[in-house]
């Protein structure tokens, strides 16, 4: 859950890969119609992050993953990403949740943030209306930040990537077969001859 809008990406500590959601329901709708929200991580993927963008007043983002309260995990915030963020205005479009943020403005930001761990937070107004456990994550006002997470912490799982010993079983069958018809060839060409 955050104040005003925010998107998940996924990726590694080292890079951010893809968007996996963009929020598109302003505060505070976003209680109601966002009580759940599922994402899968792509293989390879081992973190994922949440940007959380201000739109005026108390920003923060707050709630659980997989059940794990977000702020009983290592969680790491960035330095200030606005500037990097194409069109970003910390005005109606985020408060509206109609501000859609640019993977490769993302991208292209994460080479150049510095990471520290976020401040909790228990007084602010939407981490009381939204946080289950009242405790969440503060930012200042008109800033947007992301908030970085170890997937295997919270649960979150990852599309499964082929095993190497499945691709050496398929590699193995199709030598089998390659090998069978070799010798099948032979044995007509043997017969012909004789």
């Amino acid at each position: 859950m955050a104040d005003n809008d925010f998107a998940i990406f996924g990726g590694t500590a080292a890079a951010i890969n893809n968007l996996l959601y963009q929020n598109s329901e302003a505060w505070p709708d976003q209680i109601s119609n966002l009580s759940t929200l599922a994402f899968l991580l792509p293989a390879g993927d081992t973190t994922f992050y949440v940007l959380g963008m201000g739109g005026g007043g108390e920003e923060n983002i707050s709630g659980t993953v997989n059940g794990v309260d977000m702020t009983n995990v290592n969680v790491f915030m960035s330095s200030a990403i606005q500037s990097y963020l194409t069109g970003y205005n910390n005005g109606n479009a985020v408060a509206e949740a109609t501000f859609v943020a640019n993977l490769a403005d993302v991208q292209t930001a994460l080479s150049n943030l510095s990471w520290s761990s976020p401040d909790v937070n228990s007084s602010d107004t939407v981490i009381g209306l939204a946080a289950p456990n009242g405790v969440g994550f503060h930012f200042d006002d008109g800033t947007a930040h992301l908030f970085r997470f170890n997937a295997s912490e919270v649960g979150v799982e990852t599309v499964p990537e082929p095993s190497s010993i499945g691709l050496v079983l398929i590699s193995f069958a199709n030598l089998m077969l390659f090998r069978r018809r070799a010798r099948g060839a032979l044995r007509v060409k043997g017969s012909v001859a004789a």
